[in-house]
């Protein structure tokens, strides 16, 4: 009796753990629409924002001035904040959907890697160009921006927006990897079955041992489902507000600050860098896209996943 209270009181755990993941991965399928389409909205958002920006003078708001709380301690530390909360998430996804595969989960977690290479080179190059193509309004300050700006003067000079590149690409960095949330119900399924699975080879001591240790690699893997999921939809609530606050401050960038060509030049780095890493990079190469993983074909998959 104590034994059957027991497969009871699991099975409706599962139960609840299940209908917890549905809800989950229900959430994600709502908020996480395609990157492409953002792209889109971006474009169609920026433009016209950055034309009005140019041509009339708009009122002051707390949001043009600098020193708002979300400039100073949000958009200029956007990619730190990125890169935290997304190593968190990838590290948390990728051990149940590799089976607790260490070196993949490293593998996966190198997207972030390529992402930081991309963040300081392009960065770098807009702090270049704005160098060689400007100049100090004081000519006695004429040598480089740093010296001009801290001695009270202003640099003028192609000043590509570090905004609009990196927010969009954050944005779009997020919500890529947050999609692995999607067909996230369906891993526990996956795990189920092949845990409860039997037959197969019958006479190869070989063959037993691999299987077994299959197995117990998946009765790890669905352990660590039960226990991070609850922890993952916390990321998954957290990464979503943030997506929001880049997309926001994207808005308050093509509203009140830089140039339109500036601006422009800004987003097409940041939606390019997603475009030749995501939609073709990983597609085709190591460190592979979102989910990527021995549960891979067990689950049904959006072309954006993986």
């Amino acid at each position: 009796q104590q034994g059957q209270a027991g497969q009871t009181k699991m099975a409706a755990t599962r139960k609840n753990d299940k209908l917890f993941s549905s809800m989950l991965s229900s959430f994600a399928d709502v908020l996480l629409f395609d990157p492409q389409k953002r792209i889109v909205v971006y474009w169609f958002v920026l433009i016209p924002c950055s034309i009005v920006h140019d041509l009339i003078p708009l009122p002051e708001s707390y949001f043009s001035n600098k020193g708002n709380v979300f400039n100073q301690y949000f958009v200029k530390l956007s990619w730190a904040w990125t890169l935290l909360l997304t190593t968190l998430f990838i590290a948390s996804t990728s051990y149940v959907y590799t089976l607790a595969n260490t070196s993949a989960v490293l593998k996966h977690m190198s997207r972030l890697f390529v992402g930081t290479a991309i963040w300081f080179v392009c960065t770098s190059v807009f702090d270049t160009i704005l160098h060689w193509t400007g100049s100090c309004s004081n000519l006695d300050y004429n040598s480089d921006k740093r010296t001009c700006v801290k001695a009270g003067h202003v640099w003028d000079g192609f000043d590509i927006s570090g905004h609009a590149f990196l927010l969009s690409f954050c944005a779009l960095l997020i919500t890529s990897e947050l999609s692995v949330l999607k067909t996230w119900d369906k891993i526990q399924d996956a795990l189920e079955e092949k845990s409860e699975e039997r037959g197969g080879s019958k006479g190869k001591k070989r063959g037993k041992n691999t299987k077994k240790k299959n197995e117990d690699e998946r009765e790890i893997s669905l352990e660590w489902y039960v226990r991070l999921t609850p922890y993952i939809a916390v990321l998954f609530g957290v990464l979503s507000a943030l997506t929001v606050l880049w997309e926001f401050m994207l808005l308050t960038t093509a509203i009140y600050f830089h140039t339109i060509s500036h601006k422009l030049v800004g987003l097409a780095c940041g939606t390019l860098s997603w475009y030749l890493t995501y939609e073709k990079w990983y597609k085709q190469a190591f460190p592979g896209l979102p989910g990527e993983g021995p549960l891979q074909k067990s689950l049904k998959r959006d072309r954006h996943i993986l």
